[in-house]
C-alpha cells in the first residue's frame, strides 16, 4: 500500500517536475530570508538550566555588586626602570582605555591610595591619602607599598614588582564583543608590551574562533567533499545535486533558526556540521541507489521508493535521538535538540522532493562495477576468516569493559586549554593567572538576617563591650570573613581572594598591626570611606545596608591538574565549615559555575538520554525488521561504537568539554544511519534467495550485492567525513581539532563494525 503512495508522489514530481523544482526552490529562497536573523550567542543567558537558582544568583550578585566579569590589561615593564616616564605611559594606555564607550571604570596603580608615603596613624589617615602622579613620592618605597598591600599585591601589580595591571570594568548595555575589538586596538597603538585577558575575552574568542572554524573550514570541507564526492560517483552532475542539496538543506534550516529568534549557542555549536554529515548521507545513499537502475522512468520511481523506507527510519531515530535532549532541563540543550529536530526533517524532505526531481530532468550515470565495490567485498571477506563463527560473544565481552573504562571520563572546562600556545589569549592568561592572580572569577555573597541589622549612628559612642546590632562593621563578623579568606587562598588553582576583609587588614597595619574593635571599625566605614576612590573600592564588595558582602575570588586556569568541578565543592565546602556556627546565609556564582554546572548536567543528561535514545531506537527497529533478536543485534552496532569511543577518550586523558560533549550523539546517529541501511539492503537479499532455496554461492552473491550497493554509499559518505573532519586540525581552537578527530575516528569505528560484524550477526537471525 505504502509502495503505491509513493509511487503516486513521486509520478507527480515526474509529471509536474518544473513546478515541483520551481516551488522547492521558492519555498528555500523564502526560508533562506531568515538568515539575516541567523546569530551567534555566547552570552551567560545560554550557559543556564531552566529554573537554574545558580543563574538567578548569578544575576542577583551582578545586580546587588554590580557586574563580577571583567578584563584586565597586563602591562609588562620587560625589566625597565620603574619610573615617572613609565607612569605616563599607564597613564596614557589607561586613560584611551577608560575613555571607550563601553568601559565604565579603568583601574591601575595609579589610582591605589598610598597611605605609608610617610606612615601616620589610622585616625589621621583620611587626610593624608597620596597618588602615584599626584603627589612627590619615592617611587620604589610606594611601589613596595603595594607590592606587599593585602588589597593591590597580585591584583594591580605582581610580587616583582614588573608587571602591572589595568582591570577594566564594563557598561553590560554594550556587546562584549565590541568591547574586546575595541580595547584591543587601543592595546595594539600603545608603545609598549601589553596583553589581555579576562571572561569577556574567553567568551568573545571561544565564540570567534567557533565562528571562523564554520565560515573557513565549512567552506573547505564543502570543496573537498565535492571533490572526493566526483571522485567516488564518477558523474558531475550526481556530485552537484548532493552539494546542492546539502546548500538548499543549510540555508533552509539557518533561516528558520533565525525566523524562530533561535541563535547558535556554544552548546549548539555543533549544528550546521552535523546537519552537512546528515544531509550528504542521505542523499548519497539516494544516488547511489538510482546509479544502480537503468535509466527509465519506473526504475526511478520504484528505487526511490525503495530507499525512502530506510532513509525515513534513519531520520526518525536520529529525531528520536535529539528530541530525547528536550528532557534534559538544560536552556541550551533543550534548544540544541530542537535544531537537529528540524534540520533532519527538513533535510529528509528537501532531499527527496528536490533529488528525485533533479534525476527526472537528466538521469545520473548508470554506475558498473568498479574497484571500489570489489575492494570492499574483499575486505568483508578477508576480515570474516579472521573473526570467530560467532561475533556476538566477542561484542559482549567488550562492551562491559569499555562502559567501565568509560566511567573514569572527566567533564572539565579549563578555560586556557581551549586556545593554542601562541595565541594572544593564552599568553595574557598565562601571564595575569602567573603573576596577576587569576582571570576566571567566582564570586561568594554572605548575607546577615535583616533583624537587628539596622545601623544607628549612637551606636558610636557605645564601649567596646556594648551590645552592638549584627552588621558586617563588626568584630565577629570580620573575623569569619576573614577565616574565610584564609582557607580560601590556600585551595590549588586560587588567585586573588579580595572582600572588605582585605581593607580591614590594611587598616590594622596602620594602626601598629593591632586589631580593630567595633567603634573603629564604624569609624573607618563613616569616615575613610567617603573619598570618591575608597568608594568605588568598596561598593563592589559590601551593599549599602551592609548587610551583604561579596569575596572576589580569581581562579588561575593555568594551574597543573587544576579540577575546577574539585576546587568549587571546596569553596562550597570551606564556606559551609565556616559558617555552620552562624545565622549567615550565602550564594556562590560566577561564569565559572554556571558554565561548570552546565558541562556537569550536560554529561548526566546524556547518560539518560541515551539510554532513553536506545530504548526508542530500538523500538523502531522492531517496526522496521519485526525481528527482536534481529533488532538487538543491530542495536550493538552502535552501543559497540559509542562505548568504544568514549573509553579511547577515557584512557587517552580527553576531557568532555562544550565540543566533545556531543561525540555520543555522533556516534550513535551514524551507526544507526548505517546499521539500518547495511541491514535493509543485507535482509532483503539474503530472505529473496532463501525463498528461492538458494545455494552458498547465491547467499554470497546477496552480501556482494550488499557491499556493491548499501557498502558503496556507506563508505563514500563515511570516507568522506572522515576526511572533512580531520580538517578541524587546523583550527586554532582546541576543542574544535579534538572533535575533529573524535568524530572521524567515532565514524571510522562505525563504519567498520557494519562492514565487519554486521553481516555474521544478522547471519545468525537468517535460517
Amino acid at each position: 500500500m505504502w509502495k503505491t503512495k509513493l509511487s503516486i508522489f513521486f509520478n507527480f514530481l515526474y509529471n509536474f517536475r518544473r513546478l515541483s523544482l520551481l516551488s522547492i526552490l521558492l519555498v528555500v529562497a523564502l526560508l533562506s530570508f531568515g538568515i539575516k536573523n541567523f546569530k551567534f550567542d555566547a552570552s551567560s543567558d545560554t550557559l543556564v538550566l531552566e529554573n537554574d537558582t545558580l543563574f538567578e544568583q548569578y544575576e542577583q550578585t551582578n545586580e546587588k555588586f554590580g557586574e563580577s566579569e571583567f578584563l584586565v590589561v597586563a602591562v609588562d615593564n620587560e625589566g625597565s626602570e620603574f619610573n615617572y616616564k613609565f607612569l605616563e605611559k599607564i597613564s596614557n594606555l589607561q586613560e584611551k582605555l577608560g575613555a571607550l564607550p563601553e568601559v565604565t571604570n579603568a583601574l591601575s596603580i595609579l589610582d591605589a591610595p598610598l597611605l605609608q608615603q610617610p606612615r601616620v596613624p589610622l585616625l589621621k589617615t583620611d587626610n593624608n591619602i597620596k597618588y602615584f602622579l599626584k603627589d612627590d613620592l619615592n617611587l620604589s618605597s610606594s611601589l613596595d607599598e603595594l607590592i606587599n598591600s593585602p588589597i593591590f599585591s597580585n591584583l594591580i601589580v605582581n610580587d616583582a614588582g614588573n608587571v602591572f595591571a589595568i582591570q577594566l570594568n564594563l557598561d553590560e548595555e554594550y556587546e562584549f564583543g565590541a568591547a574586546v575589538k575595541r580595547i584591543r586596538s587601543t592595546i595594539n597603538d600603545w608603545d609598549g608590551v601589553a596583553y589581555l585577558a579576562g571572561p569577556a575575552m574567553i567568551v568573545e574568542d571561544t565564540i570567534n574562533y567557533i565562528k571562523s572554524d564554520v565560515v573557513i573550514f565549512g567552506f573547505v570541507t564543502f570543496i573537498i567533499f565535492s571533490f572526493l564526492l566526483f571522485l567516488f560517483l564518477k558523474d558531475f552532475w550526481a556530485t552537484s545535486v548532493v552539494m546542492i542539496n546539502s546548500s538548499l538543506v543549510l540555508s533552509s534550516s539557518m533561516g528558520l533558526l533565525g525566523i524562530f529568534d533561535w541563535p547558535i549557542s556554544i552548546v549548539s555549536s555543533n549544528f550546521l556540521a552535523l546537519l552537512l554529515i546528515t544531509s550528504i548521507a542521505v542523499s548519497v545513499h539516494i544516488i547511489v541507489k538510482l546509479q544502480s537502475v537503468k535509466n527509465t522512468r519506473t526504475n526511478h520511481i520504484d528505487a526511490i521508493s525503495e530507499i525512502i523506507i530506510p532513509c525515513l527510519y534513519t531520520a526518525l531515530t536520529t529525531i528520536v535521538g535529539f528530541g530525547a535532549l528536550m528532557f534534559s532541563g538544560i536552556k541550551p540543550v533543550i534548544d540544541f535538540g530542537k535544531m537537529m529536530m528540524i534540520g533532519v526533517a527538513v533535510n529528509f524532505i528537501i532531499s527527496f522532493v528536490f533529488i528525485p526531481t533533479c534525476i527526472f530532468f537528466r538521469p545520473f550515470v548508470l554506475a558498473r562495477g568498479d574497484r571500489l565495490e570489489n575492494f570492499l567485498f574483499q575486505f568483508y571477506l578477508k576480515t570474516k576468516s579472521l573473526l570467530p563463527t560467532n561475533p556476538l560473544t566477542l561484542i559482549l565481552l567488550a562492551l562491559p569493559i569499555f562502559l567501565y573504562l568509560s566511567t573514569n571520563l572527566k567533564v572539565e572546562n579549563k578555560f586556557i586549554d581551549y586556545f593554542q600556545k601562541d595565541t594572544e589569549i593564552y599568553k595574557g592568561m598565562s601571564l595575569i593567572d602567573g603573576e596577576l592572580g587569576g582571570t576566571s572569577p567566582i564570586d561568594i555573597t554572605l548575607t546577615i538576617p535583616e533583624e537587628g541589622s539596622d545601623f544607628d549612628e549612637y551606636d558610636l559612642f557605645f564601649s567596646e563591650g556594648s551590645s552592638v546590632p549584627e552588621y558586617w562593621w563588626k568584630k565577629d563578623n570580620m573575623d569569619v570573613l576573614k577565616s574565610i579568606q584564609e582557607n580560601l587562598n590556600k585551595l590549588d588553582g586560587v588567585g586573588k581572594v579580595l572582600s572588605i576583609a582585605n581593607g580591614i587588614q590594611l587598616a590594622e597595619e596602620l594602626n601598629n598591626y593591632n586589631e580593630l574593635g567595633d567603634l573603629e571599625l564604624v569609624f573607618i566605614k563613616n569616615t575613610l570611606l567617603d573619598s570618591e576612590t575608597a568608594s568605588e573600592l568598596i561598593d563592589s564588595y559590601i551593599t549599602s545596608d551592609d548587610r551583604e558582602v561579596r569575596i572576589g575570588l580569581r581562579v588561575k586556569d593555568s594551574t597543573d591538574n587544576l579540577s575546577r568541578e574539585k576546587l568549587i565543592k571546596n569553596i562550597y565546602k570551606i564556606v559551609d565549615e565556616e559558617t555552620a556556627n552562624s545565622n549567615y546565609s550565602y550564594q556562590i556564582s560566577g561564569l565559572g559555575i554556571l558554565y561548570n554546572n552546565l558541562l556537569q548536567s550536560l554529561f548526566s543528561s546524556q547518560i539518560k538520554s541515551l539510554i532513553f535514545v536506545f530504548g526508542a531506537i530500538f523500538f523502531m527497529l522492531l517496526m522496521l525488521f519485526r525481528n527482536i533478536l534481529r533488532s538487538f543485534f543491530i542495536l550493538l552496532i552502535p552501543a559497540f561504537s559509542v562505548s568504544a569511543i568514549l573509553s579511547i577518550m577515557s584512557i587517552m586523558a580527553i576531557p568532555l568539554d562544550i565540543m566533545t560533549i556531543t561525540i555520543a550523539s555522533i556516534s550513535v546517529g551514524m551507526s544507526v544511519d548505517y546499521s539500518i541501511h547495511f541491514a535493509w539492503r543485507y535482509i532483503k537479499e539474503k530472505m529473496k534467495n532463501q525463498k528461492k532455496n538458494a545455494t552458498s554461492e547465491a547467499f554470497s552473491l546477496s552480501e556482494k550485492n550488499t557491499f556493491e550497493l548499501t557498502g558503496k554509499a556507506i563508505f563514500i559518505t563515511g570516507f568522506t567525513i572522515i576526511l572533512g573532519f580531520l580538517i578541524l586540525i587546523l583550527s586554532n581552537f582546541n576543542p574544535t581539532i579534538l572533535f575533529g578527530i573524535l568524530s572521524a575516528l567515532a565514524i571510522l569505528i562505525s563504519m567498520k563494525m557494519t562492514f565487519i560484524v554486521m553481516p555474521r550477526m544478522l547471519d545468525l537471525t537468517i535460517k
